[in-house]
């Protein structure tokens, strides 16, 4: 019956028109309900063209049925459903405005690697930590340094996770194993790189948690170097191929005696043959 409140429900799919007109146009507030523009059951044309921007009542007119002489209250009508009904699933769907997530961030999350880790790696890809550069970019002034370094420079994403002395250092070990050179590459396409890879399928795991693994280690080295604790480059090529050794312990478990030398779980890797189940047939 037109009982919608006109201004502040969004009975015209337009949104709230209070909220939608321009800032400077006269909001006519003797105009409380549907009903107000409404003359024996058909629009009200000349009303709504003065009171409304041209283009709004043109939608209200053209495409709007009028309730006519309906006796019945308005009731609500969820958009999102065919139905009318509301939906938290439908909900959920609008306010998260989900998008392809590519291949990209597909490659961050390995089953078996700790979510804080993979978590960790996402943020380190879209730039959100903490870094002095960070801040600076959010217009805190502010004095900066690296903490990993003997000769400290301005602590940014890149330095911190790839082009610092002692950084490349770690990359290398890894990445020369796997015949990929880190000169002339930026982070980013070295963590690619590692990803796209192209190996037998049972190393393709490892060499996708790698990226997210290295960096994890890295940013625990820069956290102790910060709060007085002194971590070697060596340190953390171990702690990298410890947390590799549990994977692959984790995803292969048929494979014994899994080395932690990195070298040696390559080798490995490479030389397993799976056994083959045999079934009886009767």
């Amino acid at each position: 019956m037109g009982s919608s409140l006109f201004w502040f429900v969004n009975w015209t799919r337009l949104g709230a028109l209070y909220l939608n007109t321009p800032d400077d146009f006269y909001i006519d507030e003797s105009v409380n309900n549907v009903t107000d523009v409404m003359h024996t059951g058909a629009w009200d044309a000349d009303k709504l063209t003065n009171i409304l921007p041209e283009e709004y009542a043109a939608h209200i007119i053209d495409n709007i049925k009028p309730p006519g002489e309906h006796q019945l209250l308005d009731i609500p009508y969820w958009c999102l459903e065919t139905g009318g009904n509301f939906s938290v699933k439908s909900a959920w769907e609008y306010l998260r405005q989900r998008k392809d997530t590519g291949t990209t961030y597909i490659k961050m999350w390995v089953k078996g690697l700790p979510f804080k880790i993979s978590f960790f790696m996402w943020k380190v890809w879209k730039a959100k930590l903490p870094l002095d550069d960070h801040m600076k970019k959010m217009g805190y002034a502010m004095p900066s340094r690296c903490w990993c370094c003997v000769q400290p420079g301005e602590e940014t994403l890149q330095h911190l996770f790839f082009t610092s002395f002692a950084v490349k250092k770690v990359w290398s070990y890894f990445l020369m194993h796997a015949g990929i050179k880190i000169e002339g590459l930026s982070m980013h396409q070295a963590i690619v790189k590692c990803w796209t890879l192209r190996v037998i399928s049972r190393l393709q795991t490892i060499f996708q948690a790698l990226p997210a693994i290295i960096m994890w280690e890295l940013w625990r080295r820069r956290n102790s170097y910060k709060h007085g604790e002194e971590v070697t480059i060596r340190r953390v090529i171990y702690h990298v191929s410890t947390t590799i050794q549990s994977l692959v312990r984790l995803r292969k478990p048929a494979v014994a005696n899994i080395p932690q030398n990195w070298p040696d779980i390559l080798q490995i890797m490479e030389q397993y043959t799976p056994k083959l189940k045999i079934t009886k047939v009767l």
